[in-house]
């Protein structure tokens, strides 16, 4: 039977692991999360303008809602039916997840996955936000 000294000491050394971990991965959360805020700002936002902008000349009634580290189409008719994009600072490495809701009848249906899977949060681009509208939309315009 192992020693209680023994248990201690390994329980001690897995804590101290653990919340160096937990520290280091703080510190890259930080740096990555305001990264994520300008990729938000500075490329998520514009396309996503430009996108409502032709979604109004349409006929369709959305509004663009930009809290912090965020971005959000949403139906001025439905406000269950939003498409987001937003830093996520739970996923380590830091991820911009993407977020579309859509109301049919009683139900709500939600899916939710990284913009641009497998690409470094560095790597992604206006296209990347873009290629996600596109695919976000049918559901929304569809008559």
């Amino acid at each position: 039977m192992t020693e209680v000294a023994d248990v201690r000491r390994r329980v001690m050394a897995t804590i101290e692991v653990a919340r160096q971990k937990a520290s280091e991965r703080r510190v890259r959360a930080d740096a990555a999360e305001e990264q994520g805020r300008r990729f938000i700002e500075a490329t998520a936002v514009p396309v996503m303008q430009q996108v409502l902008s032709v979604l109004r000349v349409e006929g369709y009634a959305y509004r663009l809602s930009t809290p912090v580290g965020a971005a959000r189409l949403v139906s001025e008719k439905h406000h269950e039916d939003f498409i987001d994009v937003a830093v996520d600072t739970t996923q380590d490495p830091v991820t911009i997840m993407t977020r579309v809701s859509h109301v049919r009848g009683q139900r709500v249906s939600t899916t939710e996955r990284p913009l641009g899977s497998g690409t470094d949060l560095k790597q992604l681009t206006d296209e990347h936000v873009l290629e996600f509208l596109l695919e976000a939309l049918p559901v929304f315009v569809e008559r």
